[in-house]
Formats: structure tokens, C-alpha cells, sequence
């Protein structure tokens, strides 16, 4: 954490506006996967009830890895979350040195 927070006492605007950029670009495309993650989830729960025995299993295993990945997009956006917060301290000016 030290270094992170070492990194951005160097960084300029110019580098705080990019970082803003590439931070919002990752948020997109995190509610990207999101959205498919949950509508797979959804095809997948509303499926299974409709189909053979042996689909029931696959659509489990399908289930739990939708809800897996909905769990890391959910710690991707409290990591992003936490970045924008560095970002945001280091670019008050009373941060700077």
C-alpha cells in the first residue's frame, strides 16, 4: 500500500486524468461482463427448471460459475472503487508536494 500511495505523490494531472480514463474505461467494461454474467445466470436458473435430468447438473455447474464471476466482478469494482479514492486524495492539491 505504501507504494501505491508513494506512485501516486509523483504522478502529475495529466497522469490523475489518464489514470481517471483507464479507471472509467475498466468500470464499462466491468458492468459489460456483469450484465452478460447475470443474463447467462438468469437463462441458465430459468432454463434448468424446464429441462431433462441430465442438463440439471450442467446448468448447476454453469450456475456456480456465473455466480463465481459475478463475485470477482463485484471485487473488481471495490478494488476500482478504492483506486478512485487514491486518485481522487492524490490529486487534491494539499497532497501535493
Amino acid at each position: 500500500m505504501r507504494v501505491v500511495k508513494a506512485l501516486l505523490r509523483r504522478i502529475s494531472g495529466r497522469d490523475v486524468r489518464a489514470l481517471r480514463v483507464e479507471v472509467a474505461e475498466i468500470r464499462n467494461q466491468v458492468q459489460i461482463i456483469n450484465d452478460i454474467v447475470q443474463s447467462l445466470n438468469h437463462d441458465v436458473r430459468s432454463g434448468s427448471d424446464r429441462s431433462l435430468p441430465l442438463f440439471l447438473g450442467y446448468a448447476e455447474r454453469v450456475r456456480l460459475d456465473a455466480d463465481t464471476a459475478v463475485a470477482a466482478v463485484q471485487s473488481i469494482e471495490r478494488q476500482i472503487a478504492r483506486l478512485e479514492v487514491l486518485i481522487d486524495a492524490a490529486s487534491t492539491p494539499s497532497n501535493r508536494s
